[in-house]
């Protein structure tokens, strides 16, 4: 459908204003059909028959989304077995109108080894519909005769009426015989809302019937509902909001929607990939915050864009476990990589890798930078240095087989008076936070140190497993750690370098 609808949108340039998406039942067996109406500029007879050839596509414009020329065969085929097209155009001061029929079901039973399109033009700049003859006057005939046995119209009449709504110029599409899955029931759901058009499977396994609270929100957020809506979907297709042109859906003309204005905290990040020389100025804007319900909802990704079309919504970069990134949700433009043939993915190319890469860092940079804003806790195992991204020196923890501290163990606390009868002597100086002192026999213990090197994991060790060094292995190190970090702070003031992350130095005597 979305296929169908770039057309339409790409005859904007030819002064469309809508395209109307419709439900129309067949009167020969009153079963459904889509219908798709625009007011673009139509096809003369010449275009109709590239349209329904194989491979064509005269799409050259640099902001037209249609290119690979198959796109409506392969869009009108996945939704049903046949489609017959009425179009309406003026060229070279030449109105004509024009039927085509591509239809599966002739094909078949008829056992045609080529894909076989009967179609008919009518010159309309006089009064009247005066038939286009090519070769002899028959096989005009058998064409119409062949569109009329395996068409939803009985008469000429009846297909005549077709453009009656179509006005001087534009294009209606009928797909009919639509697909069924393998119930025996249509793959398109007209009844679950009258105002939508539905993926049946995708629609049942949303339902909102007796659902814990959490999987009710996320299922009513957008980001899930495009799976199945149309509506839903279409109002997010296109990035560049419509002046004077509207998708009616049902009737319903549909709400654009722009997830960029309804983010909080937005942050603009350009991105230039390095592209070949004629993208070389090429600059993606992406608009990245957290989306208004964060962080109660966990939705995340990117919205990517390519010349105006949606092609990978919600596009999640970051792990499906990891709390950061919870609530991150960009938009972007990325014209430098190429789309898929069905324009549901991009080709996986390098400049896609660098892309996907630079988008996992846009979100990781942003929720250390922000997730504080909306309320985001991180657990209490985690370790951040939300100043500089770099080294983190872990709080130590009293594990069951740690000896305890000893009681004549002096404290030095940066953040509270300063003691300056310290001595540097000390086998060992160890950074700590939110530390316990205790006491056992007045024996002295070796604290364990944690070091977590810039860029680097622990060496082996389990998250939350200090590792247990010697003193003497320590000391030297210890001690210039610890001058390093007093004459860092001595300058400034000493209660304020303590909120919000507190340290305290502990020499061991």
């Amino acid at each position: 459908i979305a296929e169908l609808l770039d057309n339409a949108v790409d005859e904007v340039q030819n002064g469309a204003t809508f395209v109307k998406v419709d439900r129309v039942n067949i009167m020969k067996d009153n079963s459904p059909a889509l219908v798709f109406l625009d007011d673009g500029g139509g096809m003369d007879p010449e275009s109709l028959r590239k349209c329904m050839s194989l491979g064509y596509s005269t799409k050259k414009a640099n902001k037209t989304i249609g290119q690979y020329g198959n796109g409506f065969k392969t869009s009108t085929m996945r939704l049903g077995a046949d489609v017959i097209v009425f179009s309406r155009a003026t060229h070279e001061s030449k109105a004509t109108q024009s039927i085509g029929l591509l239809s599966y079901t002739y094909l078949r039973k008829t056992g045609q080894d080529d894909v076989i399109v009967p179609m008919i033009d009518f010159d309309i700049s006089g009064h009247w519909a005066e038939p286009i003859i090519y070769s002899s006057q028959d096989d005009w005939a058998f064409n119409l005769k062949t569109i009329l046995e395996w068409s939803p119209f009985a008469s000429k009449s009846e297909l005549l009426q077709q453009f009656e709504d179509i006005g001087p110029h534009g294009t209606k599409v009928i797909i009919y015989n639509l697909w069924m899955n393998d119930e025996g029931v249509y793959e398109l759901s007209f009844d679950d809302d009258e105002e939508d058009i539905c993926l049946r499977d995708e629609a049942n396994s949303g339902s909102l019937k007796k659902l814990p609270k959490k999987v009710l929100e996320r299922q009513s957020h957008i980001s899930y509902r495009i799976r199945y809506s149309l509506r839903a979907y279409a109002s997010m297709l296109y990035l560049g909001k419509f002046d004077n042109f509207k998708i009616i859906l049902r009737g319903k003309p549909i709400q654009q929607f722009h997830i960029a204005d309804e983010l909080k905290f937005p942050k603009v990040i350009s991105y230039r990939p390095q592209v070949s020389a004629p993208l070389k100025d090429a600059t993606a804007e992406t608009t990245i915050g957290f989306i208004k319900e964060a962080p109660a909802l966990s939705v995340s990704g990117f919205n990517v864009y390519h010349k105006n079309r949606l092609i990978r919504p919600f596009w999640k970069v970051t792990g499906d476990g990891s709390l950061k990134g919870n609530g991150v949700v960009g938009v972007l433009e990325a014209n430098f990589i190429e789309p898929t043939h069905d324009k549901q993915d991009f080709e996986r190319s390098t400049l896609f890798v660098r892309l996907e890469s630079k988008l996992k860092q846009m979100t990781l940079e942003y929720w250390k930078a922000y997730y504080h804003l909306i309320g985001h806790q991180l657990p209490a195992s985690s370790s951040y240095n939300m100043e500089s991204g770099g080294s983190v020196l872990s709080p130590v923890g009293h594990g069951p087989d740690m000896q305890k501290q000893p009681a004549d163990q002096h404290k030095l606390g940066l953040a509270s008076n300063f003691q300056e009868d310290m001595h540097l002597d000390v086998p060992s100086v160890a950074l700590q936070g939110n530390v316990r002192h205790n006491l056992e026999n007045g024996k002295p213990a070796v604290q364990p140190i944690i070091g977590i090197a810039e860029g680097h994991d622990s060496d082996g060790t389990p998250e939350g497993h200090p590792v247990t060094i010697s003193a003497d292995q320590i000391c030297e190190e210890n001690i210039q750690l610890f001058i390093k970090y007093v004459l860092y702070f001595l300058p400034s003031s000493l209660v304020s370098c303590c909120t919000p992350y507190q340290y305290h130095l502990h020499v061991q005597l």
